[in-house]
């Protein structure tokens, strides 16, 4: 071991002979962020949308899902969801079969949330139950029968 001289003329004790670097008499800074100052960073940070933004217009139909995918199917329903957005039109297809409620564009397509509000309506206008009420009937999970 050597003897190297260090920053205010103190001598250090080195392995190798390279010179030890003084340390700095500062502490390195922790910073503990609050619930508060968080939230109000990302309160600020919030892009709001334009409130002139249109909201897209839904048009939903039902067809036939033997006609339209065969006999053999195993689609229970199908929609047509014809989506209007500032003069543009998207077209979905929405199954439900086996597999659940899914649009040719994905699970978390809003045609699929339209189209099962729409057979929930069309369910509940048919056997004349007024739709807040046909929400509450039926098995719960302890296998009785909801009020």
């Amino acid at each position: 071991m050597t003897k190297a001289t260090g920053a205010g003329g103190r001598k250090t004790r080195t392995r190798g002979g390279a010179a030890k670097k003084p340390k700095s008499s500062r502490k390195p800074k922790t910073v503990k962020k609050t619930a508060k100052k968080t939230a109000k960073k990302t309160a600020r940070k919030r892009i709001l949308a334009p409130a002139n933004v249109a909201a897209p217009v839904f048009d939903v139909r039902e067809l036939d899902p033997i006609r339209k995918c065969g006999p053999n199917t195993s689609v229970e329903r199908l929609y047509r969801v014809d989506e209007r957005l500032n003069g543009q039109v998207q077209t979905h297809l929405v199954f439900l079969d086996r597999h659940g409620w899914y649009c040719e564009h994905g699970r978390t397509c809003p045609a699929v949330d339209r189209a099962r509000k729409t057979q929930r309506t069309q369910k509940t206008q048919k056997n004349g139950i007024h739709a807040r009420d046909a929400q509450h009937n039926g098995p719960t999970h302890n296998g009785r029968t909801r009020a």
